[in-house]
């Protein structure tokens, strides 16, 4: 199996989020050294590193359901060429071919460079990309909490972090409830007591009296010795309609999206990546620490509005980039503390 950090000269080339590998939902990360396989459906698993001197020959097609398929035939020490077939699954209105063709460029000359080099290599696929018990499945009997909690081989389920979020998203609407109830009754209250302040006198009614008879005065005109007194102008003071920027959380691992619509996508470090959805100007915490975190978010809809992607590291900016492409997704990725 192979491990989830890169080494100084290891950079990331391509990566995507919602694959099928040999029936198994998965996630993939390519880099300049390897392809990285990550089993969605067993998280405490390390990722296989698949060699590109292993990598035999690459195709590219459709399945059955018409979705794009990269086949890759990997060369394995009994002499045997095992298939790994990628899914790319598309969802309404999406077409993943260019992703598809992609990878497969990207994976034929990496793989080509590296025979070059060194030859044809063979190495060993592990479950659950062949046959065969998952190595989650053939650990001892201990109990669950025995596991380091900051271990950085075995992380929380998928289960767990879902109950995480779900707890946090009730404690964040509880709050919302509670603080408006109060905005509200500052109001109300406000209105009561100054409310008697604010209302005209009302006229005395009118009496029934003679009319006298009024003799028209001539008014003096004014001489020049005296002088008008000046009307005051009312100040008018500016009120900005800027809207108010979120504040940026000061702890924690956090990507902030920015887009003027709906917006989804995935972000976390590999194999503990969160969903993401939503519209506007939000904020998501990573469960990362020391480790590359990525973000793929998708425009849904087919307008040239700019989409911006940013990630946080205790309060400090260490990545964002922006897209304007209709429908398009942006992929982007960043090293995060101190490692």
């Amino acid at each position: 199996m192979g491990s989830p950090y890169l080494s100084t000269n290891e950079t990331i080339i391509l990566s995507a989020h919602d694959l099928v590998i040999n029936t198994i939902p998965a996630e993939a990360i390519l880099t300049s050294q390897r392809l990285m396989l990550v089993d969605k459906t067993h998280p405490r698993i390390l990722p296989q590193d698949i060699r590109f001197t292993a990598i035999e020959t690459v195709t590219t097609g459709d399945n059955a359901d018409s979705d794009p398929a990269l086949s890759l035939s990997i060369v394995t020490p009994d002499g045997t060429r095992q298939p790994l077939e990628v899914i790319f699954p598309q969802k309404h209105r999406a077409n993943r071919t260019m992703e598809r063709d992609e990878w497969a460029t990207k994976i034929r000359g990496l793989s080509q460079q590296a025979q070059e080099e060194g030859g044809v290599l063979a190495m060993e696929l592990m479950p659950p990309w062949v046959p065969g018990e998952v190595p989650e499945a053939t650990g001892s009997h201990e109990p669950e909490e025995n596991v380091p909690v900051r271990s950085r081989i075995k992380g929380p389920s998928l289960s767990e972090r879902r109950s995480k979020a779900a707890g946090a998203s009730r404690t964040r609407t509880i709050g919302i409830v509670a603080l408006t109830l109060i905005v509200v009754a500052i109001i109300a209250a406000g209105i009561v007591f100054f409310a008697p302040s604010l209302l005209p006198l009302l006229p005395a009614p009118a009496t029934q009296t003679p009319v006298p008879t009024v003799t028209a005065t001539p008014v003096p005109s004014p001489t020049p010795t005296e002088t008008q007194t000046p009307v005051p102008t009312p100040e008018v003071t500016a009120v900005s309609s800027e809207p108010v920027q979120p504040a940026v959380p000061q702890t924690g691992i956090w990507v902030h999206v920015v887009y003027d619509g709906r917006f989804t996508g995935t972000a976390g470090p590999p194999g503990r990546f969160r969903d993401i959805e939503g519209s506007g100007d939000q904020f998501y915490q990573l469960p990362a620490r020391d480790e590359i975190v990525f973000a793929s978010i998708t425009k849904p809809d087919n307008s040239g509005n700019p989409l911006t992607v940013e990630i946080y590291d205790e309060g400090t900016m260490v990545k964002a980039q922006t897209i304007t492409k209709p429908g398009g997704t942006l992929e982007i990725s960043a090293e995060v503390g101190n490692p």
